[in-house]
């Protein structure tokens, strides 16, 4: 069928209390058939990530449920339904996937893929318009939409960066083991069941609004957080949809706190300008180079995404990158200016490839304004690593 388009180790736990159907939420659109196969999609959507979407291969994946043979003739005849639920609990949706025609019975013929690819796109529909409205608890939610449901596929839509809750990467941070984060909560029955389900997590690691972007390595240890929970509550698979995402803007606009990423800091003006710092740790020149890293490179396309969509109804807007250097003893003011336009211009050109479409004024501003690496007459390398910067502006 067509493919829609659009379609550590020292940390903090909080216990939360016993996880109960939330009776705020909406459940319209049920089923009047008995169950059938089934695909729960439960998503986060704060206003730190991506409006959610159905990637390719979640799509592929819904699109599989809806193709499933576990169904039977009748107006109450079985079939295989969605769950679209928000983590919040606010939102709590049944649709059908089986294609049927009025009387109720199956579709086999021509108009089978047609009703299909509709039944789809009301899950599409249903998934985009979800837009947290208090704190979300993803361990919570997720325990919630699948309370009381026999095993069957469960897509997480989420960026993973969770602040509530039993899992606060606020607290955790980056360098934890994922193993021992997995068992604090097990043990301490902060997980939900998931037993017998088959488990996608899509949208891991990707950002918006005022939440710096992910590097490489946290991505990676992210990765690694939510798998290691997933399989200690159960689940007969986890995988990670690996999919880039619709980087539109958020749904929600409920505050949210913002993870520390290492080597980024991101700051959001007044008239809602955002500049993004990225240390020389991230974007990893070497020396006097001014060649990015290939993991900066998938940075800075990733964060280009998130631009193009922040300024997407801003035609004139002008994107600036300013470049700044340390000062070794060896160095000139003049080589330093030159230096950091290289570097400054090469960020701009990543951010021109990932695309952003709109002007990009680059330029180098030599030592970091206000600082010297030069600390009691030696070269201090810490400072020094605080001067090697970006600033990304827009």
């Amino acid at each position: 069928m067509r493919q829609l388009r659009t379609i550590s180790t020292t940390f903090a736990i909080t216990a939360t209390a016993v996880l109960t159907l939330p009776a705020c939420g909406t459940d319209t659109a049920q089923s009047p058939h008995g169950q059938g196969d089934q695909i729960v999609i439960v998503a986060t959507a704060t206003a730190h990530e991506p409006r959610p979407s159905l990637t390719p291969r979640g799509t592929e994946l819904l699109e599989s449920v809806a193709q499933s043979r576990n169904i039977t003739d009748g107006r109450s005849g079985r079939s295989s339904v969605a769950v679209v639920a928000s983590a919040d609990g606010e939102v709590h949706e049944t649709i059908t996937l089986t294609p049927r025609r009025a009387n109720g019975a199956i579709e086999h013929g021509l108009q089978r893929d047609a009703l299909i690819e509709r039944n789809l796109e009301r899950v599409s529909s249903a998934v985009h318009a979800i837009g947290a409205r208090k704190p979300v608890d993803l361990l919570e939610g997720t325990g919630d939409a699948v309370r009381g449901r026999a095993p069957g596929h469960l897509m997480l839509i989420t960026s993973g960066l969770s602040t509530n809750g039993g899992f606060d990467l606020r607290q955790v941070g980056w360098e934890a083991d994922p193993a021992a984060i997995a068992e604090q909560l097990r043990s301490r029955g902060l997980l939900p069941d998931l037993t017998g389900w088959r488990v996608l997590f899509t949208g891991i690691g990707e950002t918006a609004g005022t939440q710096p972007p992910l590097t490489i390595p946290s991505r990676e240890r992210l990765n690694a957080y939510w798998t290691a929970m997933c399989k200690a509550a159960g689940a007969a698979s986890c995988d990670m949809d690996e999919s880039r995402t619709d980087h539109t803007a958020p749904n929600s606009e409920v505050a949210v706190p913002i993870v520390p990423v290492p080597g980024i800091t991101s700051v959001t003006g007044p008239e809602g300008t955002e500049r993004t710092t990225l240390l020389n740790d991230v974007l990893g020149f070497a020396g006097d180079s001014a060649e990015l890293s290939q993991p900066a490179r998938e940075l800075l396309r990733e964060y280009a995404a998130r631009i193009a969509a922040k300024l997407a109804s801003q035609p004139n807007a002008v994107v600036t990158v300013l470049g700044y250097t340390a000062d070794p003893p060896d160095s000139t003011e003049w080589g330093r200016a030159e230096l950091s336009s290289r570097r400054a211009r090469v960020v701009a050109e990543a951010l021109r490839d990932g695309g952003v479409r709109h002007r990009i004024d680059h330029s180098g501003g030599g030592s970091a304004p206000g600082m010297t690496a030069m600390a009691t007459g030696t070269f201090d390398e810490a400072i020094a690593g605080q001067m090697r910067r970006v600033e990304i502006t827009c």
